[in-house]
């Protein structure tokens, strides 16, 4: 069992929790220094192109729309609780392409931006699958209405 939760459930205590259940489990990470420091260290030919299932194709070029790359690293968490509380699993990283509006046509970026999203994991899967995997918790997210909210109001939400 894999326990999926975006990052308002990345904590020490919800790992630990994981972990006590044997579940195993794939946390979207917020950005911090310590999670920027750990992004900065991986190697630019780390970074691998991935395809998702939802991703068009551009009708003039055959090409799929995507410019997402995934990489992984280690990655301990929860450094500032007692150490026995540290975590060492993998934390893949899904880094888009921020597509620059204003480049005018013919004139190519100086440098390319990235937004990076990254994940805390003790999946089994490969880094492309566990990637994949990770990102299909989304799914449940849009049936569920937000505190407060009945669930017809987010069926009507755009």
């Amino acid at each position: 069992m894999i326990v999926r939760a975006d990052s308002q459930l990345y904590n020490a205590d919800v790992v630990a929790a994981c972990r006590r259940a044997n579940a195993r489990f794939s946390v979207t990470v917020r950005m911090n220094p310590h999670v920027a420091a750990a992004i900065s260290a991986i190697d630019e030919a780390a970074w691998t192109p991935i395809r998702y299932p939802d991703a068009f194709v551009d009708p003039d070029t055959g090409d799929l729309v995507s410019d997402a790359e995934v990489a992984e690293t280690t990655y301990t968490a929860f450094t500032g609780r007692k150490k026995a509380e540290h975590v060492t699993a993998r934390l893949v990283v899904r880094r888009v392409r921020r597509l620059n509006t204003e480049v005018t046509a013919g004139q190519g970026e100086l440098f390319a931006a990235w937004r990076y999203h990254p994940v805390f994991t003790d999946s089994p899967f490969e880094m492309l699958q566990a990637e994949l995997q990770h990102r299909q918790h989304a799914v449940i997210e849009l049936g569920v209405p937000p505190l407060g909210e009945s669930s017809r109001t987010a069926r009507d939400r755009p």
